[in-house]
């Protein structure tokens, strides 16, 4: 029998027609959700031993660890960019296929990040606290007042997206909904998509100088870390707002903090160079209506889950019927190592052997 070990958070309903297909153990994370829960590398090397197949969640998967796990034979990552957390080339010379959840975020990440925009633009939050601290008095009745005046809306204004992967194409979609006039810096972007989507395409320097509302999307690639720096934060319009829901290594924390003690930005943040902030971060010393922190919570939903659970059950499957999705180190195919470690799964079963039945 297969044995998979999952250390990511999964759907019960999928997780039952896992079952039906390989034994399927959880572990750690995927069991409490509670990051604590997270295993350290020798903590994952003894939980792998004997398993064919690693669901993995947020543990790092090292070179050391892999070495270590002879029985490891496929690896499914919930995560769209698994860089992050494994080490795809060792994966790769091991003869190990590594598959991921590629657009699990799509929907939750713009929709977070629209709502972040939306709440820098309408200081609902501040209304909000003043009325369930005080109530909505007469004695309180024009200080609210006051609270809402500061309300700006989105119509009209320009958002420059850095990114026009699946999240920043997810936001653009949103944004035109709002009336928004849309820019976007990504050298790899399709000049059709754009078109699309109603983007005009333009150097990062142009967007920066241009936009209103400047949200950061891009993936961390040698190229892209620290892309957003302290000449492109002095370069952004007074009142701007800078949005990070992609992640922190793309921007110099820095310097945007420095913006932001001067009171010429206005910041909405979700990621950080260290997580969690802690106590003493001098984030806090900012005011709640220049910055809007939130603990690293763009892509989570409940939709999400049965996102990631769905997709990697059927990755499985097409691997053990011999389907040979393409993996995302597809040059792992022609590895020498690769007949007795994935390739040992592709083909164990015969269609008629796994049900094709996707719906949950």
């Amino acid at each position: 029998m297969i044995k998979t070990l999952c250390t990511a958070e999964f759907d019960p309903v999928w997780a039952e027609k896992m079952e039906k297909m390989t034994l399927f153990d959880r572990v750690g994370f995927s069991l409490d959700k509670d990051p604590a829960s997270r295993m350290g590398p020798e903590e994952i090397t003894r939980a792998l031993q004997g398993y064919d197949v690693f669901l993995c969640g947020y543990e790092k998967v090292t070179r050391e660890v892999l070495a270590r796990c002879p029985d490891l034979k496929l690896i499914l990552s919930v995560r769209d960019g698994p860089e992050e957390n494994i080490d795809v080339a060792a994966c790769t010379e091991l003869g190990i296929p590594v598959y991921s959840s590629s657009g699990r975020c799509m929907r939750s990440v713009p929709e977070f990040t629209m709502l972040a925009m939306l709440l820098m633009a309408k200081p609902a939050m501040a209304s909000a606290s003043v009325i369930r601290r005080e109530g909505w008095t007469a004695e309180n009745d024009l200080k609210l007042r006051r609270i809402c005046e500061a309300s700006t809306e989105l119509s009209g204004k320009t958002l420059g997206i850095i990114g026009l992967g699946r999240n920043g194409q997810g936001l653009a979609r949103r944004a035109a909904g709002f009336e928004m006039d849309l820019i976007a810096y990504d050298p790899y972007a399709s000049a059709e998509t754009a078109r699309e989507l109603g983007v005009a395409l333009c150097s990062l320097e142009e967007l920066v100088s241009r936009s209103d509302y400047v949200v950061m999307l891009a993936r961390v690639t040698p190229e892209t870390r620290g892309m957003m720096d302290a000449a492109h934060f002095a370069a952004m319009k007074k009142g701007a707002c800078f949005i990070n829901t992609g992640r922190a290594a793309l921007a110099d924390s820095q310097a945007l903090l420095a913006q932001l003690q001067a009171g010429r930005l206005r910041a909405a943040l979700d990621v950080f160079d260290h997580e969690p902030l802690g106590p003493h971060s001098p984030w806090y010393q900012i005011p709640e209506d220049r910055l809007l922190l939130t603990s690293h919570l763009a892509g989570l939903s409940v939709e999400r889950i049965t996102f990631q659970s769905r997709q990697l059950w059927s990755l499985l499957r097409a691997v053990l019927t011999g389907a040979c999705p393409t993996p995302c180190n597809p040059q792992v195919l022609k590895a020498a190592a690769f007949s007795g470690r994935g390739g040992a799964l592709f083909g164990v079963f015969s269609p008629d052997q796994v049900s094709l039945e996707e719906d949950a």
